[in-house]
């Protein structure tokens, strides 16, 4: 009885140095989830397919009309693309943001990410990121990235008016949204996205926008 209970001991000795500070929760399918500081997580995100560069007519005189002839511009509005877990391990993809197609977009999700996205180029950067998912193929329901399924995750470097369809600037550096038409994301212009989990980042990309900006530039 005196070696299983020593044995015990330094089981549970050893778990507390390998996991300190970590907390979990159980999804609905009984799979443990690890949050907060559990930093092996980090590593487990991947990218499944190629970056998706959407553009969009940006409203830089804020008059509700589009001149791309006049100083509005044509930018990449949104960068979308797909992730993966390779492993067992579960990763909460609880996103600030959703989408309702109806006004203005995205809009509050109001519920708590774990995860927060950066963005930068030359002229901008932002750890603000607003950003969406959207969970395709085989998936439960929730917002935890479990193997075997892909989520698309959209960030949005411009807010959208949907009443006037086109993007707007931003109106502040606290927003997430590029505020100026110095600062939007163009042609030529070189990106790198970090996807930040457990205070690690877990997955960081980076992308050269074509000479020309089309609808939707698939970039490999």
């Amino acid at each position: 009885m005196a070696i299983i209970a020593i044995a015990g001991f330094i089981v549970a000795v050893l778990g507390s140095l390998t996991l300190p500070g970590s907390s979990f929760l159980v999804t609905e399918s009984g799979e443990a989830v690890v949050r907060d500081d559990f930093t092996s997580s980090a590593s487990q995100l991947t990218l499944r397919t190629g970056v998706v560069a959407e553009s969009g007519e940006v409203d830089v005189d804020a008059n509700d009309v589009i001149l791309l002839s006049g100083v509005d511009e044509l930018a990449v509005a949104k960068l979308i693309f797909m992730v993966e877990v390779a492993t067992d391990v579960v990763v909460d993809l609880t996103p600030p943001n959703t989408v309702d197609d109806t006004q203005a977009d995205p809009d509050a999700s109001g519920l708590s990410p774990s995860i927060y996205i950066t963005v930068s180029w030359d002229e901008f950067t932002s750890n603000n990121t607003q950003w969406t998912v959207d969970f395709a193929g085989d998936t439960n329901g929730d917002y935890f990235l479990e193997k075997g399924e892909r989520a698309e995750v959209t960030v949005w470097l411009q807010p959208y008016d949907g009443i006037n369809v086109l993007y707007d600037l931003g109106s502040g550096t606290s927003d997430g949204y590029a505020d100026s038409a110095a600062e939007l994301l163009q042609q030529r212009d070189n990106f790198v996205v970090e996807v930040n989990v457990a205070g690690s980042t877990s997955l960081s990309f980076q992308r050269t926008l074509p000479l020309e900006l089309g609808t939707s530039d698939l970039l490999d």
